[in-house]
């Protein structure tokens, strides 16, 4: 597993987190899961 920095909006502020997944959509889906609708804008850094 490898180490992504995922970054998002959530309720207008941006929010970035590390998060351990196989792939980057793996790591966008996790961001999904974890926050639910209110979570906008997904993108990983790398």
């Amino acid at each position: 597993m490898t180490a992504y920095t995922v970054s998002a909006i959530l309720e207008g502020y941006r929010v970035e987190e590390t998060i351990h997944a196989v792939s980057i959509h793996h790591a966008i889906k996790i961001m999904k899961a974890k926050y639910g609708n209110s979570a906008r804008n997904i993108y990983v850094l790398n």
